[in-house]
């Protein structure tokens, strides 16, 4: 559920004009992808900004383009008009090196039409004498005018100024009643064309992220809060994850990857997305292992099963079998089967990340621990010399065991007392990490 009392300004204009640019400079970080190839911003990104004691998102959408017949480029304009829709302010952005064309014609007559309050922002504005041949622009509408420089930071400060005017010259909103901290934040991952983005539309009820067959669809990283179970989620579509062999060094792909992983390690739940068809591979492995080593939750689900011939139940027993064969590092991931298309088991995916949140957050108590240590001992001598277990941490569970010196428990000991440790509180979704110290001496790296 996203807050409603946050006003919205959308940038908007043809592809190449600096609006991700802009964006980045705008909210003060680099979180759209920036390049000189035209259409590199394909999905809408949404930015928090202050400024002057008002505080407003800032929209981000694909550039628009004149005439095209594509799928994915009638999917970006119907994104582009959603975006005109809820916002509040346009920031119509045209580029002042390629002078006015039909493409800002066109936008200009949408937004016109539109009934928002726009500003008409002429990028790569960095000098007197180009801010002061305007009058092409002019003949757009009947718009305010700010003359900028994205790259530079040349009177950004002017056009937050104006901007602000502008919102608060709106009818006054609601007051904010609703903290838009989020409880969880969820990623969800997986390789490209596997339906992360449809998963995302299905969950929040709009089409926020672009939906295509083109593999790599997504390539900045989607962020929307939402409501489920009482929980306010932040949930994070990604781009698709590929073998870094398959990725061109500085290419746009290369960014996309680099904030996936970022985007992973800013979460608390990882939603894992596989394709029913293709199953679990080597690069599904990669990803779970690293979601795992970074103490995330984890949801595995497996996608598109209304594609699935044979009789479901027969498919899910078959499937349950063979991963867990594959997973068997990891015996605690939930598995869920869905058809994010066909809004098939959403709300037990949703249900299944609350509890795995939880269990990154259970917390032991000493008594427990020192009783299930005593009864893992009982039924394996071999863990004779651990002396004591306490917890440590929570977000993921960390507990700490002691030994004497020249007698460190072996690999399969510490999993054998894991196991034991789950089977009273099984922490389903959460890695558990069973830290070791010999006498006085910590090994610790966490």
């Amino acid at each position: 559920m996203e807050n409603k009392n946050i006003k919205t300004v959308a940038l908007i204009g043809r592809p190449n004009v600096g609006k991700s640019t802009l964006f980045n400079r705008l909210i003060g970080k680099r979180l759209a992808i920036e390049t000189e190839i035209p259409g590199t911003t394909r999905d809408r990104l949404f930015g928090e900004v202050a400024w002057n004691g008002e505080i407003f998102e800032l929209v981000d959408v694909a550039g628009i383009e004149k005439g095209s017949k594509k799928e994915i480029d009638k999917n970006i304009q119907e994104g582009i008009d959603i975006a005109i829709k809820s916002a509040d302010l346009i920031l119509f952005v045209v580029d002042w090196n390629e002078k006015s064309n039909d493409s800002d014609k066109m936008i200009a007559r949408s937004l016109r039409n539109s009934d928002k309050p726009v500003i008409l922002v002429i990028n790569k504005a960095d000098n007197k004498e180009r801010i002061a041949h305007i009058d092409e622009f002019l003949r757009l509408g009947d718009f305010q005018v700010e003359p900028v420089s994205a790259i530079s930071g040349k009177s950004s400060g002017d056009l937050l100024d104006a901007i602000v005017r502008n919102l608060q010259a709106l009818p006054a909103l609601q007051a904010q009643k609703e903290s838009r901290e989020s409880d969880i934040k969820l990623a969800i991952i997986g390789r490209p064309n596997v339906g992360k983005s449809t998963l995302l539309n299905t969950i929040i009820g709009e089409k926020r992220a672009i939906v295509s067959e083109e593999a790599g669809t997504t390539r900045d990283i989607i962020s929307v809060n939402f409501n489920h179970g009482g929980k306010n989620i932040a949930i994070v579509d990604t781009a698709g994850l590929r073998r870094p062999g398959k990725i061109s060094h500085d290419s746009i792909e290369s960014f996309s990857v680099l904030r996936t992983e970022k985007a992973l390690r800013d979460s608390d739940i990882a939603i894992l997305l596989i394709d029913a068809e293709e199953g679990l591979v080597a690069l599904d492995m990669n990803i779970l292992g690293k979601a795992k080593e970074w103490g995330k939750g984890i949801v595995l689900a497996v996608n598109k099963i209304d594609l699935i011939e044979e009789e479901i139940k027969e498919y899910m027993a078959k499937t349950l079998w063979q991963l867990q064969g594959k997973l068997n590092f990891a015996p605690w991931l939930p598995v869920v089967f869905i058809s994010a298309k066909d809004e098939q088991n959403i709300k037990a995916l949703l249900n299944q990340v609350i509890k795995a949140d939880e269990s990154r957050h259970t917390v032991i108590d000493q008594a427990d621990l020192d009783s299930i240590l005593e009864d893992a001992k009982k039924t394996n001598f071999q863990l004779e010399n651990i002396k004591n277990i306490r917890q440590k941490k929570t977000t993921p569970p960390i507990f700490e065991i002691s030994y004497p010196a020249k007698r460190k428990p072996h690999f399969s000991q510490i999993r054998y007392l894991e196991n034991k440790i789950r089977d009273q509180f099984p922490m389903v979704g959460s890695p558990v990490f069973i830290d070791e110290i010999s006498y006085g001496k910590n090994r610790s790296n966490r």
